[in-house]
């Protein structure tokens, strides 16, 4: 069986660094990867720390589905998504 080839913008891109990913399904639920641990959590916002700074997800009814090391799944009512990064040293 022949292996069909896929055009390189539809893979993912590598991750060396182990950079924050987050992956929405529609509006109503989000998956972060390599998060360093949850600062704030409530029904309107999730904050999770992450190299570099910290991701912000923001909406209504929002709740934590599954919490893994490293990973977790945000679902509700998504309205939006925010990159926070670390101001330089000096």
């Amino acid at each position: 069986m022949k292996r069909r080839k896929h055009p390189e913008q539809l893979t993912w891109a590598p991750n060396p660094g182990r950079a924050v990913r987050v992956t929405t399904v529609g509006d109503r639920r989000a998956l972060v990867e390599n998060h360093l641990g949850i600062d704030a959590y409530g029904p309107e916002a999730v904050r999770l720390r992450c190299r570099g700074g910290a991701v912000c997800l923001r909406g209504r009814d929002l709740s934590l589905r599954e919490v893994r090391a490293g990973a977790l799944i945000v679902a509700g009512v998504l309205d939006g998504v925010e990159l926070e990064h670390d101001s330089p040293a000096g």
